[in-house]
């Protein structure tokens, strides 16, 4: 097995900016624009964690490493190991296992409302991911990193590995990083049986105390008693499980319950624009087109929605190239030219509409 030990800051959580002053909106805006992406090594983001460390050029050299294909760019199943300097000590802080490690820095960027921009060297699912709480981190080792290099790669030869592999093997602390999967439908013991006042107190936690995990067991709660919920009250609890689970990154599980919200509306605006950007997020074209096509056949053009709606047909063009539809997305895009477009959506379709006609 391929090992690689990464060296980054000290941080406690590795779970985003620590600012408990900050409200729910504040701390959105500050992590959209945020740029120290390992503070977020951590964090469970749809199921995956993203590991990031600044190297010299960007690039992890893994030319060391012997590969079946000498071209390959990335490596797979591998352990990082992610340390901090103290007194010229390296103190191991967490672990991922079977993680993908990029040779090149990593981008993709988020939409209106879904997530953040992510920038990262390493992937690995969440549930393979070990943070070490504070009192932990005492375990230290000698690593010969190169100068200027945060980096040091090697293989289960290497008497570091060793060293490292037992720490780990022999570990029988607990981790404080959260796998959402495994708090998802958590619940609070022993709940009253009063829906409609669990859904008050979790609605504090969601929107007063930014508490996440916490205002989802009172959702939770509140869903075990949903046969004496009437209809719009079930719909307002999976509404706010959904923000909640959208608030936590794992947008998977937030978009099975904004369906569930649709189901019992049928059409609210503001969501099925948020259900756009999800799919998309999630590669799901087929399905963000759908929604496209609900705006555009229900809202009515006007002075005010054109813009809006101009919005919306882009993002169905989008799709259509990701799908690879070429000839309807050129379709549509001659059909908007023939409407009144602001300057830069009209040169922006027309440089696209241009470059689909040489495909």
């Amino acid at each position: 097995m391929n090992f690689i030990v990464f060296k980054i800051g000290f941080s406690n959580y590795y779970n985003g900016i620590e600012d408990n002053s900050l409200n729910i909106y504040d701390k959105f805006y500050q992590e959209k624009k945020s740029n120290n992406p390992e503070i977020y090594n951590f964090q469970d983001y749809n199921n995956f964690c993203y590991g990031y460390v600044s190297l010299k050029d960007g690039v992890v050299n893994l030319s060391k490493l012997k590969f079946q294909n000498d071209s390959s760019t990335l490596l797979n199943n591998t352990l990082v190991i992610w340390v901090y300097e103290k007194d010229n000590k390296y103190f191991i802080v967490g672990w991922y296992k079977n993680a993908t490690i990029y040779n090149f820095l990593q981008r993709k960027l988020s939409y209106p409302s879904v997530g953040r921009d992510l920038y990262f060297n390493v992937k690995a699912k969440s549930k393979d991911c070990f943070l070490l709480p504070l009192e932990n981190r005492n375990f230290s080792i000698n690593i010969p990193f190169v100068e200027d290099n945060n980096f040091y790669i090697s293989d289960e030869k290497d008497p570091i590995y060793f060293k490292i592999s037992q720490f780990i093997n022999t570990y029988d602390g607990c981790f404080i990083n959260t796998v959402i999967n495994n708090t998802i439908d958590d619940t609070l013991k022993n709940p009253p049986e009063n829906p409609q006042l669990l859904y008050k107190r979790g609605t504090i936690y969601l929107y007063n105390e930014n508490n996440f995990i916490e205002a989802l067991k009172y959702f939770n709660s509140a869903l075990i008693f949903k046969n004496m919920l009437t209809k719009k009250e079930l719909t307002d609890i999976y509404y706010v499980k959904a923000v909640c689970l959208q608030l936590l990154n794992s947008f998977d599980n937030c978009i099975i319950y904004f369906e569930k919200v649709l189901k019992y509306i049928n059409y609210d605006l503001n969501i099925i624009k948020n259900m756009i950007y999800l799919y998309i997020y999630n590669e799901n074209y087929k399905q963000a087109i759908i929604y496209c096509d609900k705006i555009l056949n229900t809202e009515k053009i006007n002075e005010n929605s054109k813009i809006f709606l101009d919005e919306i047909t882009c993002l169905k063009v989008d799709c259509l190239l990701y799908l690879e539809d070429y000839d309807l997305a050129k379709n549509i895009l001659k059909n908007l030219l023939k409407t009144d477009l602001s300057k830069n959506l009209s040169i922006h379709c027309k440089n696209l509409l241009n470059e689909l006609e040489l495909l």
